[in-house]
C-alpha cells in the first residue's frame, strides 16, 4: 500500500473523479441507514455505520450528510475518505493499494475500513 502521490497530472485527476463520485453514494448508505434504523432494522450494514458515527459522538442527520457530500473535494495528492467525511465530517487519509492482475487500484480507509476502487 501507499500513499504516495502519483506523478503523473492525469492519473491523479482519474483517482480524484472516482473519489468523487462515491460521495453521492456515501449520502445514500446514510439515508439508508437512517431510514433502517427508524423502520426498526438496526441490523444492516447502513444502520450499524450510522449507529458507530452516534457512538462516536457526531449525530447523524440526513441534511448534514448531503451538505457534506456535496462539499466533498478531494485533491490530488490530499485525498481524504468520502464515507469518513460525509458520515462525520472527518478528512481521514487514503492509502492506495496498485492494480493487480486480480484487482484494480483502490484506495483504503484504515480508519473505517472503506475502500474505492479508483481505477475508470
Amino acid at each position: 500500500m501507499s500513499s504516495a502521490p502519483v506523478t503523473d497530472p492525469a492519473q491523479e485527476e482519474l483517482r480524484v473523479a472516482a473519489l468523487l463520485r462515491h460521495a453521492p453514494l456515501e449520502f445514500a448508505r446514510v439515508v439508508y441507514g437512517l431510514n433502517d434504523q427508524a423502520n426498526g432494522r438496526a441490523a444492516t450494514m447502513a444502520a450499524e455505520d450510522v449507529a458507530r458515527t452516534v457512538r462516536q459522538g457526531t449525530p447523524v442527520t440526513r441534511e448534514r450528510a448531503e451538505q457534506r457530500a456535496r462539499a466533498y473535494l478531494p485533491s490530488a495528492g490530499h485525498e481524504h475518505c468520502p464515507r469518513c467525511w460525509v458520515f462525520n465530517g472527518i478528512k481521514s487519509p487514503l492509502h492506495y493499494r496498485e492494480q493487480s492482475e486480480e484487482r484494480p487500484e483502490s484506495a483504503l480507509c484504515k480508519v473505517c475500513g472503506a475502500e474505492y476502487v479508483t481505477a475508470l
